[in-house]
């Protein structure tokens, strides 16, 4: 089914079930997970048919041949994808999400008519890149410069670990763009070509995970492209990559999302067929207990990607920075945990690749480092807490959810008051706020799901609480005094230097 068609978004929720139900069937004909891995590519047949279902216009604009669906719902079907192959979700969530984002909110009407039919029917890929190989988090580093000549722009540089890079056909680049609108040490976004003079891709990198997914660096020498190539206000790029970075965080999240279900059903498998000591392995409290943990974290990473991606369509700003920054941390990190715990509960057998776990566990590793690494989200996510005044929350009435916010409030209430500005260059101290953060946002996500679906007693929601306030209870604990580390890297510094 093309969803180019669809109409009124009051059919959303229909046609996205229809959706997943054919993802579902040719995932059953054409996706071969392990095949895909081991060729280090997705067949040309399988791109063309993820087209023919529409996937990538899923999130691109009706009145330019997408769908037009909202976030939530292109997170359901990422989420599915990611089910039978991360690859896959990867190519087609990079596009719908990071790859177009900026095009479709802050594109011109010239750009967006341009680019976005054959974007939305998949006869053009879409790429993204920030990263250098001198500003990965750190943005503000940007070595790639874009500047102003007579007939347009000069664009020089190069990119590293660019997803989607030798099939993208369009690429939407973060770049420095000192004096460009007025900014003297702006940044902007740029739309380039692949047949762009002077735009080369450089060879695929051979990776831990994702191995069918196409990264490669992209080198610039010398690319000339016009003025209206620009996206957005020029200068403004580091302001308007936010969204774009907020967007695709929460894309990526689903798909992490998607994987852990697909983690959880191998494990419910394992655990209720498989027999030692003459009983099924989830006759074991210890088994039980363990299955129990990787339930109830689905359950808290499906409820705090679906609340972020509300953020989005309800045009939250304030809420969608700290739900996309909590929603990739925990998405990343419970995908991870998920996945390694199926690999335990699975013995011997979850270390063979045949069995489909070792390649979860593998595509599961990258997702806490791109798309912001999961440190300096956290870092990131306690300095917005500080920073922001203590605006009156509304109880939950779920006291783990509430207890946690207190929680927090207390610590940054009692840092401010001893440490005074001094506390933004706290590091330590920030990363634990953040994970407090992080915890407040799933814990709050879940018990609004639970009192929506009128199941308070959810014994997911149960278990997560209390997950999440033993978790709570270690971040509130001092940082650990930092003289033997500080001695260990001294110790470090000096045998480096030799």
């Amino acid at each position: 089914m093309s969803l180019a068609a669809v109409g009124a978004t009051r059919e959303e929720s229909e046609v996205t079930a229809v959706l997943i139900d054919s993802i579902h069937r040719l995932a059953a004909e054409q996706i071969r997970a392990l095949t895909v891995d081991h060729d280090k590519r997705i067949p040309r047949p399988l791109v063309e048919a993820l087209a023919e279902l529409g996937l990538f216009g899923m999130s691109l604009p009706e009145s330019h041949g997408g769908a037009g669906l909202s976030l939530h719902a292109v997170g359901s079907v990422l989420g599915a994808l990611a089910r039978h192959d991360r690859s896959v979700a990867t190519l087609v969530g990079l596009h719908a999400g990071l790859g177009t984002r900026g095009l479709v909110a802050f594109g011109s009407a010239d750009l967006k008519d341009r680019y976005l039919p054959d974007l939305a029917t998949g006869a053009r890929v879409a790429a993204f890149s920030a990263t250098e190989a001198e500003a990965g988090s750190d943005l503000g580093n940007l070595r790639t410069t874009a500047v102003a000549t007579q007939d347009g722009l000069r664009i020089d540089g190069g990119k590293v670990y660019v997803t989607n890079a030798h099939l993208a056909d369009v690429f939407t680049l973060l770049v420095s763009s000192p004096g460009l609108g007025g900014a003297r040490r702006g940044q902007s976004l740029v739309l380039l070509e692949r047949g762009d003079a002077g735009l080369t891709v450089g060879k695929e990198e051979d990776k831990l995970g994702l191995r069918g997914s196409s990264t490669a660096s992209l080198f610039l020498d010398g690319v000339a492209v016009p003025a209206s190539r620009v996206i957005g206000e020029p200068g403004r790029g580091k302001d308007l990559v936010e969204h774009v970075l907020a967007f695709g965080r929460i894309a990526m999240a689903a798909g992490c999302v998607g994987a852990a279900e697909a983690a959880l059903e191998l494990t419910r498998l394992q655990v209720t067929t498989r027999r030692q000591f003459g009983r099924p392995l989830i006759a074991f409290d210890v088994v039980a207990e363990q299955l129990g943990g990787m339930m109830a974290l689905h359950y808290g990473m499906e409820s705090l990607v679906r609340r972020a991606a509300d953020a989005v369509d309800e045009r939250d700003v304030t809420a969608l920075m700290a739900r996309s920054l909590a929603a990739k941390v925990f998405a990343s990190e419970g995908d991870w945990e998920i996945v390694d715990t199926a690999l335990q509960l699975h013995g011997g057998g979850g270390f063979i690749e045949e069995g489909g776990v070792p390649l979860l566990l593998r595509d599961a590793r990258v997702t806490r480092i791109f798309e912001g690494a999961n440190d300096v989200l956290l870092t990131r996510l306690g300095t917005l807490e500080v920073s922001r005044s203590d605006a009156p929350r509304p109880a939950l009435g779920h006291a783990a959810a509430d207890t946690v916010h207190h929680w927090l409030r207390d610590e940054v209430d009692a840092l401010k008051q001893s440490a005074g500005v001094r506390v933004f260059g706290m590091q330590r101290d920030l990363h634990r706020l953040g994970r407090l953060c992080v915890l407040r946002e799933v814990l709050d996500a879940a018990a609004l799901r639970a009192r929506e679906a009128a199941t308070p007693e959810e014994p997911r929601l149960a278990h997560l609480a209390q997950l999440a306030l033993r978790r709570a209870a270690a971040c509130r604990a001092p940082c650990m005094p930092f003289t033997s580390v500080e001695r260990m890297r001294s110790q470090v510094l000096e045998e480096t230097a030799r």
